[in-house]
């Protein structure tokens, strides 16, 4: 069920919530889910360091293969690509089952279209969207609910395109993970085709980046290890490794699928 841009699920107000609110709703959700005991609402402040900078490029990189006007980002979390899109020009909605997140990004970014959703149907007509976007997000629906039904519901209101961004399990990233403790499930490249074309999808691209600004930010769990002006170079590095050394040392893919005739 899907809520309205200014109610919660269940009929509560979705006003925006301070930081306490958001710090326990998120300690509710990391009891059924452990892997979100890394995450707090306030982690939305990675977004004005030199993670931020890294953000904004997975969000233009993804934006990139968005076609038509109307998008949804399916798992939104903070909205910061919701932001992106809208300010690209684009109609862009935001769903997200965790409440604390939703909050911290109605609070961040005011004037965009962020809602919460329970897991079940969605309030949203056949092919109301032209494009649906997972941006690290997928993972989670595999892990967390009915990831064939939540793709079924997709194939129903999206009417073009369905694009697909994920942390790659390279051996990197286990490594980075392991180092500082993380726990979240993943998604391999070939299990999420796998997945799409199970439904009225077909994969036409798979593309694989971020070898080392993204690691070196910290994301929004690890340590971050560059100051939010660090130069610029180390995209075009990052884009270089990442061409020499292949899908091995990438932290990210990017899979965009089209609708089926």
């Amino acid at each position: 069920m899907l809520s309205s841009p200014n109610q919660a699920a269940g009929g509560l107000p979705a006003s925006r919530s301070p930081t306490p609110h958001s710090a326990i709703l998120l300690a509710v959700e990391a009891a059924s889910h452990p892997h979100y005991t890394h995450y707090t609402s306030d982690q939305i402040r990675r977004l004005d360091g030199f993670y931020g900078r890294v953000d904004a490029r997975f969000n233009e990189r993804i934006a990139t293969h968005v076609v038509g006007r109307r998008v949804l980002d399916f798992g939104s979390g903070f909205g910061s690509l919701v932001d992106h899109l809208k300010r690209s020009g684009f109609e862009a909605t935001g769903i997200d089952l965790h409440e604390s997140q939703v909050f911290a990004g109605r609070e961040r970014f005011q004037d965009l279209d962020l809602r919460i959703v329970t897991p079940g149907p969605l309030e949203f007509s056949d092919d109301e969207f032209d494009t649906v976007i997972f941006k690290d997000s997928l993972h989670h629906v595999a892990a967390e609910i009915d990831v064939d039904a939540a793709l079924n519901e997709v194939s129903r209101i999206c009417s073009q395109r369905l694009i697909i961004f994920e942390p790659n399990p390279s051996i990197p990233l286990k490594i980075g993970r392991t180092l500082i403790g993380h726990v979240d499930p993943t998604l391999p490249p070939d299990a999420a085709r796998a997945l799409v074309e199970r439904t009225a999808f077909q994969v036409k691209s798979v593309q694989y980046l971020a070898s080392l600004a993204f690691p070196l930010s910290g994301g929004y769990v690890g340590k971050p290890l560059l100051p939010q002006q660090a130069p610029e170079g180390i995209f075009r590095l990052d884009e270089r490794i990442v061409r020499l050394l292949g899908p091995g040392v990438a932290w990210r893919y990017l899979m965009v699928a089209d609708k089926r005739p």
